[in-house]
């Protein structure tokens, strides 16, 4: 697959509405226009699939736009993070991915959130499955962390261990993570 089929393939999972829809750039340029998310999502798609799958000149690149990005829309998805297809971003502020993620596909966050590491030394990974949720106002903050498909993680919940099973997760005022239904 080409770098342009690749992108096409994100903004019309992402932006234009889902793998039925025909590509039109057209309706893609129209969406960009009148959503920061749209518009951020195609330009941070187009920085992601420049740096995976770039020369050196084009890492460079996507680096400067990414930052560019970033400074404009308050959103830091880190190049080296590996983001699947269907990214949505319900308000484009106070975003931040670690380049240490992995995440599946059909990720859901909304505004004010982290995904980060502590920065000990050694390996580093945070591997988010598939159709994940990531409310408003929360965090998952450390070195070897593994989140498994189909959790939702609650509004202003802080996560530092690893989720085995799928269903809702908050914090409770005592700062335990409990499982609200699964």
């Amino acid at each position: 697959m080409s770098m342009l089929a690749e992108m096409k393939s994100y903004w019309l999972a992402e932006i234009l509405g889902g793998s039925d829809e025909k590509f039109s750039w057209y309706r893609l340029r129209k969406k960009c226009k009148r959503s920061n998310r749209s518009a951020y999502l195609f330009w941070y798609r187009l920085a992601y699939v420049l740096h995976s799958r770039g020369n050196a000149f084009w890492r460079r690149r996507a680096k400067s736009l990414n930052e560019r990005i970033s400074r404009r829309y308050n959103v830091e998805i880190m190049m080296g993070a590996v983001v699947g297809e269907g990214l949505w971003i319900a308000h484009p502020s106070g975003i931040v991915v670690s380049a240490y993620a992995v995440i599946g596909k059909n990720f859901k966050i909304w505004q004010n959130c982290t995904i980060g590491i502590k920065g000990k030394s050694g390996n580093k990974k945070i591997c988010i499955g598939d159709n994940v949720k990531l409310c408003a106002h929360s965090c998952i903050i450390g070195d070897h962390v593994e989140i498994v498909s189909g959790v939702t993680i609650g509004a202003m919940s802080f996560v530092n261990t690893s989720l085995r099973s799928p269903g809702v997760y908050v914090t409770k005022k005592n700062s335990q993570l409990i499982v609200a239904a699964a």
